[in-house]
């Protein structure tokens, strides 16, 4: 018996005598099975399955699922068929497998990439039936990672990214931090290399200047609380830090990010209301950083966590995020029992996955859902009565509105965030505190729904937008894509009246987008099936790279002379904007600069004829994805009749 089997063996000293038996047969019969296979660094191949299967006992899975995961690589390497596999041991472990194993060249006639998306999907769309398909392929994730020097450079750099991006996410969503650690501290040097290095020593370096200042700070906050407890400095990994300062390095000055102290009472069988002891005793005895405080004792996190969070100002320039927990509390975050997990079959992580294959997509908008949605890292925002609500960072106020109740989304006119009035569309920060606002039956919000269908984040809103979109007339939601539609091309500059007027050109935009008629593209934008970005982007190509003589003509003659002088990009950008001439007007349209820290560079307002006013902003803006959300978001201030960039 080998050293991995001898380990395994006492891993799973948990589980009854009979249970035991099960999984050694099946570690036999894998042992039979994979006879003679070796991986890459060429050490017998059944090493990585005991590997595997000896992470999910660390976990405490069930016998079930300790043998799919023995078995997980069986079928995929063709050392056995699932029929094989439900023969020897049943139909659940068989349909476990069959969940973790990717489509083969053969099953599937398509790309390299092509190939891994579907993979990806048939795993999750198993995981969303039965989530030990997720805690498998962690299991199955981090023992690879840790053996990747025996691939190629650039296979190691393909599969780092492939992990960072899709496998960290689901083990932080599943409260597994001890792999989403090591995920991190194996792939990120892998995946971005000297980037990585460089990160590596700056954070070392600055660490190292910390540390005396949080040493001392340890014994000084040991002597402030009354009760016995430990501290201890939690360090976050490179990656987290990387990501956490959106891989802008000179954030990493910003020390209330940097790492955070650990407080927890010596006594395991305290109570958690003892943790609100040691809050008063730190709030009490130093300055504490203001709306720092959140409480995920009385308002747990999806993933289980609790605790008390704080930020507290230790010397000049220097602050640092404290947490609060019972020992209770901190062995459930380390050792996070699977069976949490599976038994609650209406956890976050099921109802996302549920909604992620509810809507069918082609591979491009399934990621973009599965990144911007269900492994989003969450904010926190609080409503006045004191809920918490968890949402996908980047979700707004549509997003909040159906989270708390889906028949909001009708009555929904506008919201304050922290006690200022903002845009419905305005994106929530983590602490925010937000009232929404809502019009009687008399009244209406501007028809700003329209918008809503192309702005809504989580997908949970966007179906319910488009569901209720579903019973309008077509002709209709036609009128509603185009005005959408207008907007977007006003936003990059693009020339209006050609694409509808000339069938040459929707030809061409309607073969980009995968749709049959231009009448059916604007439908599709109108009810938010089709991402209006997308048509946009269309028919910026379509005029960049022509196909009809005739559109080649119009540029020419610089007819089309638009595309030429405006890049959607710059840095500095020129709006006109037709308002209403009412009191209040101009702090409203600059509320939308303030609140995304936009420079104005110069504006000047003219008074118009029928009361109303033109304003002419030349601004500086970041990207064009800002640019794009305060463009929306100035056309929802009430009074705007129009607007248009020029430059």
């Amino acid at each position: 018996m080998t050293d991995y089997e001898k380990g395994f063996l006492e891993a799973i000293s948990y589980l009854s005598e009979e249970e035991r038996g099960s999984v050694l047969r099946a570690l036999k019969k894998v042992q039979e099975w994979h006879e003679g296979q070796t991986r890459e660094s060429g050490e017998p191949y059944v090493i990585h399955l005991i590997a595997t299967a000896n992470f999910l006992a660390q976990l405490q899975c069930g016998p079930h699922t300790l043998i799919a995961g023995l078995l997980h690589d069986v079928v995929e390497d063709e050392r056995a068929t699932l029929k094989d596999v439900e023969e020897h041991f049943g139909a659940e472990i068989a349909k476990l497998v069959d969940g973790v194993t990717k489509l083969t060249r053969v099953r599937y006639e398509g790309g390299r990439t092509e190939r891994q998306v579907a993979s990806l999907r048939k795993l999750l769309l198993a995981a969303s039936e039965d989530l030990r398909v997720i805690f498998i392929k962690l299991a199955d994730r981090v023992h690879n990672v840790e053996t990747l020097a025996a691939l190629r450079p650039d296979k190691q750099e393909r599969i780092a990214r492939e992990t960072l991006d899709i496998y960290v996410p689901f083990a932080r969503l599943t409260g597994l931090w001890w792999m989403k650690r090591r995920l991190e501290e194996c792939c990120f040097p892998l995946a971005f290399g000297e980037e990585a290095r460089v990160w590596h020593e700056h954070i070392r370096d600055l660490r190292q200047e910390l540390r005396h200042d949080r040493l001392a700070f340890l014994e000084e906050l040991k002597k402030a609380i009354r009760v016995p407890v430990s501290v201890q400095l939690s360090e976050m990994t490179d990656y987290e830090l990387f990501e956490k300062c959106g891989h802008n390095i000179r954030l990493l000055s910003e020390t209330s990010i940097f790492d955070s102290i650990l407080v927890f009472p010596q006594d395991p069988d305290m109570h958690a209301s003892v943790c609100y002891t040691v809050l008063g005793d730190i709030h009490q005895r130093f300055a504490v950083r203001p709306r720092s405080f959140l409480d995920f004792i009385a308002q747990p996190l999806p993933n289980g966590y609790r605790a008390l969070h704080t930020t507290v100002f230790i010397a000049y320039n220097h602050e640092v995020r404290i947490r609060i927990q019972t020992l209770s509390m901190k062995e459930y975050d380390k050792n996070r029992a699977y069976a949490t997990w599976i038994h609650d079959r209406k956890n976050d992580l099921y109802r996302a996955l549920h909604h992620l294959h509810q809507n069918i997509s082609g591979h491009e908008e399934y990621l973009s859902d599965l990144r911007n949605d269900v492994l989003k890292e969450k904010v926190l925002v609080f409503t006045p009565s004191g809920d918490i609500v968890a949402l996908p960072r980047g979700s707004n106020g549509i997003d909040l509105a159906f989270a708390l109740d889906p028949e909001f989304l009708s009555r929904l006119s506008k919201m304050r965030v922290n006690a200022q009035e903002c845009e419905v569309t305005h994106v929530l920060k983590d602490g925010d505190t937000v009232e929404l606002i809502f019009h009687s039956g008399e009244e209406s919000n501007g028809g700003h729904e329209v918008l809503w269908r192309q702005r809504a984040h989580t997908l949970q809103a966007k179906e319910a937008l488009r569901h209720a979109a579903q019973s309008l007339p077509e002709e209709e939601l036609r009128s509603d894509g185009r005005v959408i539609l207008e907007h977007e091309c006003r936003k990059f500059g693009l020339p209006v009246w050609w694409l509808f007027r000339f069938c040459y050109i929707q030809d061409q935009v309607c073969e980009l987008c995968g749709e049959k008629s231009f009448g059916e593209v604007l439908r599709k934008v109108g009810a938010g099936i089709l991402p209006v970005q997308k048509v946009a982007q269309a028919y910026q190509q379509a005029i960049r790279v022509p196909r009809s003589l005739f559109v080649r003509l119009l540029i020419w003659w610089n007819l089309l002379w638009r595309l030429r002088s405006i890049d959607p990009d710059a840095s500095r950008v020129h709006l006109e904007i037709v308002s209403e001439d009412r009191p209040g007007m101009l702090y409203d349209l600059v509320r939308c600069f303030a609140d995304r820290k936009m420079n104005i560079v110069r504006a000047q307002s003219v008074p118009m004829r029928g009361e109303s006013t033109l304003h002419r902003i030349v601004l500086t803006v970041d990207d064009f994805r800002t640019f794009s959300d305060l463009y929306d978001a100035l056309l929802q201030v009430p009074g705007v009749k129009s607007m248009v960039r020029l430059r």
